[in-house]
């Protein structure tokens, strides 16, 4: 019997290990056999972890059925019922990911570490990849393995709260890789994402943790400051024509974000066409070309969103489709403050304020890999929360 628990423990922290990286990197099949092998462990300790599951947070339980809800209900009035409604179900399937996180879950600290770890494993996996290719093979704006340069950006932007809940050095060093990668991504989005949860880390965590001294903060002001002029270097390169800088330089010129606000007021018109259940999922760009929404002065006709998860999803689903999901993210902001003296909790804070930025200016939460691993991090949170204060009860 004892050797039998040892092989599920092991099984469980190799699971937790592998999903965030097999999510990360895209890996369907891969990640399909995990997450197989994950609730088949979870049937097999359901006994020993029925009150874990008799106790799940009503309040999540609630909306999440109701996101699932708007999901389905607002594609039943699509333009194109028989596609919006295949992706209206991916995406209650795609929740999965953090169920299966949630049973895996271990009481001790090993199982967050095997989880931290393969975060930091797949986002360097993606980072690392994306340098061969600007490195090696030259490639402008590079993507990562199966992913475009904002997918691979956005979702290491996302994970990078909770790698540094590593030991300062490797979580640094992390940061550092993550950093690289989405410079030369030239993710205008992910760079502001990134940026911000870093200077928030910096200043509310790394203090606590270090006690900073004058030949400390000199340090950390030289490897800025060398970090910034390396930047500007790659920046000022003539064979780096269209670099991080100039991307948020032409922020506010033409042909930069005003693509973007002919693409928003056009996405505001069908939202007024259709404010209760929207067009569908997968059917903005038919109905912005068809239905004349485009703006004349639009250089971007191909477009499958407007750059924007509100506007997006209020234009596909409609209020029925967007506000549950709105209530949900302001509930796990919620949520995440009350358990802020978690560290998993606080770091779900900090990815909810990179998703924010992030998709403001982008559509990322639609993207599978994004949305799953969004789903994962949430599912370990949770967990985390519960496992912690269960133990601390019973101390």
């Amino acid at each position: 019997m004892l050797i039998y628990r040892e092989i599920l423990k092991i099984l469980r922290l190799v699971c937790l290990f592998l999903l965030p990286i097999g999510i990360m990197l895209h890996e369907m099949n891969f990640t399909n056999g995990i997450l197989y092998l994950a609730f088949f462990i979870c049937a097999l300790n359901f006994r020993s972890d029925r009150e874990r599951w008799q106790r799940f947070d009503c309040k999540f339980l609630f909306l999440i059925i109701c996101f699932c809800f708007g999901l389905i209900a607002s594609n039943y009035y699509s333009i194109d019922t028989s596609v919006s409604m295949k992706w209206a179900r991916r995406y209650c399937y795609w929740i999965l990911p953090g169920l299966a996180v949630y049973g895996l879950w271990m009481k001790d600290k090993l199982g967050r570490q095997a989880f931290v770890n393969g975060l930091a494993v797949g986002g360097m996996i993606l980072c690392l990849y994306a340098g061969y290719q600007e490195i090696i093979l030259d490639m402008k704006r590079p993507g990562s393995l199966s992913t475009g340069p904002n997918s691979f950006s956005a979702i290491v932007a996302l994970a990078l709260s909770f790698v540094l809940l590593k030991n300062i050095l490797v979580g640094l060093i992390s940061w550092g890789v993550f950093l690289w990668g989405v410079v030369i991504s030239q993710s205008r989005g992910s760079f502001l994402a990134l940026t911000f949860v870093s200077v928030i880390y910096c200043f509310n965590d790394l203090t606590m943790k270090v006690k900073f001294t004058w030949k400390k903060i000199v340090g950390v002001i030289l490897v800025t400051g060398v970090l910034v002029s390396g930047l500007s270097a790659i920046n000022n390169d003539k064979n780096f024509d269209f670099g991080i800088w100039q991307r948020l330089s032409n922020t506010n010129k033409m042909g930069g974000d005003n693509e973007r606000i002919y693409l928003w007021r056009s996405s505001l018109a069908m939202i007024k066409d259709f404010p209760i259940h929207g067009v569908g999922l997968r059917q903005f760009n038919s109905v912005y070309i068809n239905g004349n929404y485009i703006n004349p002065q639009a250089r971007e006709p191909r477009l499958d969103s407007p750059h924007n998860i509100i506007l997006h999803y209020m234009t596909e689903m409609g209020m029925v489709g967007t506000l549950p999901l709105i209530i949900l993210f302001v509930y796990i902001i919620y949520w995440s403050i009350q358990n802020r003296r978690n560290p998993m909790a606080k770091a779900m804070l900090y990815a909810m304020v990179a998703l924010s930025i992030n998709n403001m200016v982008d559509y990322q939460f639609i993207v599978k890999q994004y949305y799953q691993l969004f789903w994962a991090l949430l599912g370990g949170s949770i967990a985390d929360v519960y496992l912690t204060k269960e133990k601390l009860t019973r101390d």
